[in-house]
């Protein structure tokens, strides 16, 4: 019969024959009703479960658009992104293969086979045949267009190796060299080197996947490390720390280089120095 925010007023009597010293007003305002205070881990709980509704619902209107419009390949760009970064499903315990899996689902899905915009070989056709110069692309609107549709085409292709290899190669047990090495194949096919990748970060990537490549799946030591060192040369200067660790981990595995793995960790952390924090 009450509710929060009502006010219920009374007297407290101690005698009743003398009431005007021995009684007391009495006013009780009713407050809200008490709510259970959440544990960190129910917080967490909640999280990760508004995480979850947002992936499936990421991945219904992914599919859906998919469904209509297969051989988009700014959608299925996108589709790569979020497989190269997407949380990992509670129900799955291995990051790098799941991973693995989804950026291989995408990478398929731009294939002619299976509804997708590119044709391998008729892209390695084009593209192995002299291509029209500026003069003849603008003259000719047809030619132009075969050409951005190409060039979209193998941005597109490439993106998908490279993701691919890229997560192979992060965690390589013994078993799974052949699939890094057979990665890093179909990847050289359609990429020569750096220059032929507009994004920074790619460039890095590409650098220490073929570091890695040549150590471990060629046993060619002195070529990754010539790699990397070409590469930490070449690159922006954010990829001088990411390059000098693959190097130090390089290191570790000739034996006996201490003394370069000293001097590494010096270097990154006289470039990179660390400030400390007042408590």
């Amino acid at each position: 019969w009450v509710t929060p925010g009502d006010t219920i007023s009374g007297v407290f009597v101690l005698d009743k024959n003398n009431q005007a010293p021995t009684s007391m007003k009495l006013v009780y305002a009713v407050p809200p009703k008490a709510t259970t205070k959440k544990s960190d881990d129910d917080e967490k709980s909640d999280d990760d479960d508004e995480d979850s509704k947002k992936d499936n619902a990421y991945g219904d209107l992914a599919a859906k658009l998919q469904e209509e419009r297969p051989d988009s390949i700014p959608l299925l760009l996108e589709l790569l992104s979020f497989a190269k970064k997407a949380p990992l499903p509670k129900s799955e315990t291995d990051e790098n293969k799941w991973r693995a899996q989804e950026i291989e689902k995408v990478k398929n899905s731009m294939m002619k086979a299976n509804g997708g915009p590119i044709d391998e070989a008729v892209l390695a056709q084009y593209f192995g045949l002299k291509p029209p110069d500026k003069s003849e692309l603008q003259e000719d609107k047809e030619a132009k267009k075969i050409k951005k549709e190409m060039d979209e085409q193998k941005k597109c292709l490439q993106a998908a190796l490279l993701a691919r290899a890229s997560i192979l190669g992060k965690t390589i047990a013994e078993d799974e060299v052949e699939d890094f090495d057979s990665a890093v194949k179909d990847l050289k096919k359609w990429v020569g080197g750096i220059t032929d990748l507009a994004d920074d970060d790619d460039k890095v990537s590409l650098t220490i996947l073929l570091a890695r490549h040549a150590s471990l799946c060629q046993n060619k030591k002195a070529t990754a490390m010539s790699i990397l060192i070409k590469g930490r040369k070449d690159l922006k200067v954010g990829a001088y720390k990411e390059i000098t660790n693959e190097l130090i981990e390089l290191y570790k595995s000739f034996g006996g280089m201490e003394h370069l793995i000293d001097h590494a960790n010096n270097d990154i952390f006289n470039r990179f120095p660390v400030a400390k924090q007042d408590v």
